[in-house]
């Protein structure tokens, strides 16, 4: 599998588990010569919490930057925000994104 880049805050991923689009809301170190993990929260508000590197690597389809910029502070946090509506636009965004992906990249036929 190719190794992929380092994935960053607001950008829109594909979990092909449960087929859904998702958005990383974190990055967090995994120490000395790792690459960060990421955690990604789910359209419907499901928070899927941190993948590895290579989880995210086997696991999650990048699809793009969304334009979202969060700051993460506590689950409780993250859950209120997602109630306000925070994310809204960048799970539109990330919708569009999936579209185009799913038109070009992603057949089944």
């Amino acid at each position: 599998m190719k190794k992929q880049e380092n994935m960053q805050v607001g950008e829109a991923v594909y979990f092909s588990r449960q087929d859904k689009v998702g958005l990383v809301y974190a990055t967090y170190d995994r120490g000395a010569n790792e690459r960060p993990g990421v955690q990604v929260l789910l359209a419907d508000g499901t928070d899927l919490s941190g993948f590895s590197a290579e989880e995210a690597d086997q696991f999650l389809q990048p699809l793009g930057d969304t334009g979202l910029e969060y700051d993460f502070q506590s689950v409780g946090w993250l859950h209120r925000d997602y109630h306000a509506g925070k994310f809204g636009e960048a799970f539109h965004n990330a919708q569009v994104l999936y579209i185009s992906y799913s038109l070009c990249c992603h057949r089944t036929d």
